[in-house]
Parts: structure tokens; sequence; C-alpha cells
């Protein structure tokens, strides 16, 4: 069963956290979760840091969160 679609993103965020601290699950598919919770939300420094710890690199590209495909 997924509560997750059921609670606030704010609330989800802290599980993916304890999750990738407990290593239930790979560290790339949490890192993933996480970018895809973070997308709905103004935090795009956050979801910047995340994406380059998944991918490895320093560039984030433009269309890794909405609001940076927008321009802002």
């Amino acid at each position: 069963m997924q509560i997750g679609v059921y609670l606030d993103r704010h609330l989800v965020f802290p599980l993916l956290e304890f999750l990738q601290v407990k290593g239930v699950h790979p560290e790339a598919e949490i890192l993933e979760a996480k970018i895809q919770l973070l997308q709905k939300t103004n935090m795009v420094d956050f979801a910047m840091d995340i994406y380059k710890s998944l991918h490895a690199t320093e560039e984030v590209r433009t269309g890794a969160h909405p609001l940076l495909r927008d321009g802002a």
C-alpha cells in the first residue's frame, strides 16, 4: 500500500531521508524519488543539489526542475 500519495510532500521527505540513512533501498532510487517529490515545489536549490548528487555532476540541465524550465 502506498500512503505517500495521501501525505503532504513535506511529510514524505523525512520518510525518504530515513530510508536513505537505513539503506533499505538503493541510494539512486531514493534520490530519484526525492527529485520527483521536489518537482512540484519551489525548493529549487535543494532539488539541484540532489540532482548533482544523483548524476555525479556540477552542472544541472535546464529541464531538471519545472522552475528552471520556466526561466526562473
